[in-house]
């Protein structure tokens, strides 16, 4: 799944706000994960191995790839972004948001294999 494009590619794209982008991309080159406690996302993995897509007429790179599980795409046919969240910030939000009302979310993490169900 690509972003975009934004930035210096597409100034008029919908998520510019004051000629920045508001998904904070293009995200910055990688070579691992790196698990940084500071903002409680993770920087994940974006190789700058020269690897480009055309998207809408423009050529992109890694840069603007959005975290996401291929399973779930796959399995509920729908645009899915994964993104871990490992701060008391991001469980405190998803509290708040399954206990809010009446439209509430139902979540489960677990590891095991679905197919053996």
């Amino acid at each position: 799944m690509i972003h975009g494009p934004c930035g210096q590619l597409n100034p008029n794209s919908p998520c510019m706000v004051d000629n920045s982008c508001s998904k904070k991309y293009p995200k910055e080159y990688s070579e691992e994960t790196v698990y940084a406690s500071n903002n409680g996302y993770p920087t994940y993995r974006r190789p700058n191995n020269g690897s480009v897509a055309l998207v809408r007429r423009r050529e992109v790179g890694n840069e603007f790839v959005v975290p996401h599980n291929p399973y779930l795409l796959a399995k509920y046919d729908a645009h899915i972004n994964v993104e871990v969240c490992s701060t008391i910030k991001s469980v405190m939000y998803l509290y708040k948001y399954v206990y809010k009302g009446h439209d509430a979310a139902t979540m489960e993490v677990w590891d095991g294999d679905e197919i053996l169900k």
